[in-house]
């Protein structure tokens, strides 16, 4: 994880490495989740630099518990019954290896 450079204590920098074809964009809207205390987040401006480079512009928009961090940091959210309708999308998978054996 890059290290990041706190100016004062709203705001921050940061250097990293963004191997990432971008086109012709030169600054994109990030986001980040600290996964360590004091667990901030933000939404930050990349700047993209030559040789697949980048610079992060960003302030702290809000603290979160560790339970909350770590989800919100791979994305996890809990799946409901109504997640597994059809008019939802959900597509129950066939089970063809067991027509096959029969």
């Amino acid at each position: 994880m890059p290290k990041v450079h706190n100016i004062g204590s709203t705001r921050f920098i940061q250097f990293l490495n963004f191997p990432a074809v971008w086109g012709w964009k030169v600054a994109v809207k990030g986001w980040t989740q600290e996964i360590e205390e004091p667990f901030r987040s933000a939404e930050p401006i990349i700047l993209r630099l030559p040789f697949q480079k980048a610079v992060v512009f960003g302030r702290w928009t809000g603290e979160h518990s560790e339970d909350d961090a770590l989800n919100r940091a791979v994305q996890r959210r809990d799946l409901t019954d109504d997640d597994f309708q059809e008019e939802k999308g959900w597509v129950p998978v066939t089970d063809e290896a067991s027509e096959e054996n029969s």
